[in-house]
């Protein structure tokens, strides 16, 4: 019998909650390890953010970018780094924005010591983006809507098609497929993203194309496609209202992502060159061995290739691209959920990564899994989040033990 493969699913900005995998600090000492050293490394800041995290919601200052990268970076790679020591490390990664940050450190594309220096330089770059008004203050805004996106780029105007994955310079080995965190339960159906034109030498041509200044969009994109029925739009403040005014007047659900900055979209073009620039001082490497595991990136759609791992534009560009998470996770539930199928390690603290997953007909006939690996609700944050945890390292230990070591990897 095949094992299945685990996916480790790690969210990004958007689905930073209060106390989040705060359950597993001082209870897993896999977790609270890369947790203190991250907070170590960064002195007086690193206090201020373990505080920031380990506050009881509710914690606006979570709504900062400053605040929650950092976290959801360092959180993303302490649970990875968990799951890794107390099992086995998981065969492929899943990272939505900077989710794949923290799963390029645990397959080795960046020194896991330089974690809080890639946070503290993320955030830096952050500072002064134009946001397209001319303000240069790097404020904006991302809204989740229930709407399939070619619909909504159509209500926008101004966007091309998707190109697949090989056309944009992907070529893993999952071929082309066929919520930037906080990504929430949204109703409306499928489809890609927004075309774009080549950033900063990655090789990948994947910015978005806004809509012209002054037309229907007003710098309005969409920044990432996170499920069937989920799409999240970022773009300056004042041309945000007035797309989300828009669509409310049609009745279409849509509800404001907890972010200060337009992610994901032109208005972060300087930040993300910023970015790269910064990164290449990290010295970025190819992922180790097989054994590390596969990161899927959720720029192109398909695995990360050894070019790419390289490229410290290719991570710096991400502030600026759109988000395919949806249709890479699609890509990983069409070719492998069913042979031998998949066990998803939802990494959310909502369980919204795994979302989407839950209505593909590869889980919903039990060939593939969702495996959550946090507490949600009223017990999110506390001791529930280690019994949840420890769940979930059952159901992998029960996988092995039924299996040996015998993964098939095509």
């Amino acid at each position: 019998m095949e094992r299945r493969r685990s996916v480790l699913l790690l969210p990004g900005q958007g689905a930073q909650r209060e106390r989040m995998a705060a359950g597993l600090y001082g209870a897993r000492e896999e977790f609270t390890a890369p947790m203190d050293e991250f907070f170590g490394r960064l002195g007086t800041t690193g206090e201020r953010l373990r505080s920031a995290w380990l506050r009881p919601a509710p914690n606006p200052e979570l709504d900062e970018s400053a605040v929650a990268q950092p976290l959801l970076l360092a959180v993303g790679h302490a649970l990875g780094r968990a799951v890794g020591t107390a099992a086995e490390p998981p065969a492929l990664l899943l990272g939505h924005s900077v989710g794949e940050l923290a799963a390029a450190c645990l397959v080795g594309v960046f020194d896991p010591a330089d974690i809080g220096a890639l946070a503290a330089a993320r955030s830096r770059a952050l500072d002064g983006t134009d946001t397209g008004t001319g303000t240069g203050t790097g404020h904006g805004g991302m809204l989740a809507v229930a709407m399939p996106v070619e619909e909504l780029t159509g209500e926008l105007g101004g966007y091309g098609e998707l190109g697949s994955p090989g056309e944009l310079g992907g070529s893993g080995e999952f071929g082309s497929p066929g919520e930037l965190g906080g990504y929430g339960e949204l109703e409306g159906s499928a489809g890609g993203v927004v075309v774009a034109a080549e950033l900063g030498g990655s090789g990948d041509g994947l910015v978005v194309a806004a809509a012209e200044p002054g037309g229907s969009g007003g710098g309005v994109a969409v920044a990432a496609v996170n499920g069937p029925r989920q799409t999240v739009l970022a773009g300056p403040r004042e041309a945000l209202a007035a797309v989300e005014q828009r669509l409310r007047d049609r009745g279409i659900l849509v509800r404001a992502l907890r972010s200060g900055h337009a992610f994901h979209s032109p208005a972060m073009e300087g930040a993300a060159l910023r970015f790269g620039e910064a990164l290449a001082g990290f010295g970025p490497r190819a992922p180790r061995a097989a054994a590390a595991g596969t990161v899927v990136s959720t720029r192109t759609g398909v695995a990360l290739t050894a070019a790419q791992a390289r490229d410290p534009h290719f991570w710096g560009g991400q502030l600026a691209a759109p988000v395919r998470y949806w249709p890479a996770l699609r890509e990983l539930l069409d070719t492998l959920g069913r042979r031998p199928g998949l066990l998803l390690l939802d990494g959310s603290a909502d369980r919204s990564l795994s979302a989407p997953a839950r209505h593909h007909p590869a889980v919903r006939d039990g060939a593939s899994e969702v495996v959550p690996l946090l507490a949600v609700g009223r017990d999110a944050g506390g001791p529930a989040d280690a019994r949840v945890f420890a769940e979930a390292l059952h159901r992998l230990g029960e996988q092995r033990d039924h299996t040996g070591d015998h993964t098939v990897v095509s």
